[in-house]
């Protein structure tokens, strides 16, 4: 269960990321067990996916509910497992194995803050604005997320500015991948 005092030092500690304080690493649970508890954070986010798969199930031509849901689902996990399973290696590779749960911690419950910022872009779709808008909206937004996401790689890990950028892009092309695939297979 998580307890109000692992969230309020999540929030404190995601406050701080988004002003570039490289002391937030100090206030997440840089544990196993704060870890673990940072897969809350899917929780969290669950009601902004139910409200994307809701969207898009209302563009398609009569899909199969169940196994539309079901797909969509097991991305979810998956999308949620997956850089942090490839994170393990990739901090062996890279001699950083022993920041790996700070780095994992703040990453995890950075993506609170990811969820929040593409609702705007969801709105501005449901509200049919101009093709250009949500260009620019959807372009504007992915950068800023991008720079905080590099930000927490090469903080969270002390890493280069070359092994931060190229975790950014590792985790682009995973989430590209398991989206894809479960276009595919819906």
């Amino acid at each position: 269960m998580l307890k109000s005092r692992d969230l309020a030092l999540a929030l404190i500690g995601v406050r701080r990321l988004l002003h570039f304080g490289s002391d937030a690493f100090g206030i997440f649970d840089a544990s196993p067990k704060g870890f673990w508890t940072s897969f809350w954070a899917a929780a969290l986010v669950l009601p902004v996916w139910c409200l994307v798969i809701a969207d898009q199930m209302s563009g398609m031509a009569h899909p199969s509910l169940v196994r539309f849901v079901a797909i969509q689902a097991i991305g979810y996990a998956i999308s949620w497992l997956a850089y942090p399973l490839a994170m393990v290696k990739i901090c062996d590779l890279l001699d950083r194995w022993p920041r790996y749960y700070g780095y994992m911690v703040a990453y995890n419950w950075f993506q609170v803050v990811q969820a929040v910022a593409w609702l705007p872009l969801v709105l501005l779709v449901d509200l049919k604005a101009s093709p250009g808008l949500v260009a620019i909206a959807w372009l504007t937004t992915h950068g800023v997320l991008m720079t905080y996401s590099w930000f927490i790689a090469r903080r969270g890990l002390q890493v280069d500015a070359i092994a931060a950028s190229a975790l950014v892009v590792i985790d682009l092309l995973l989430s590209l991948l398991i989206d894809r695939l479960s276009e595919i297979l819906v």
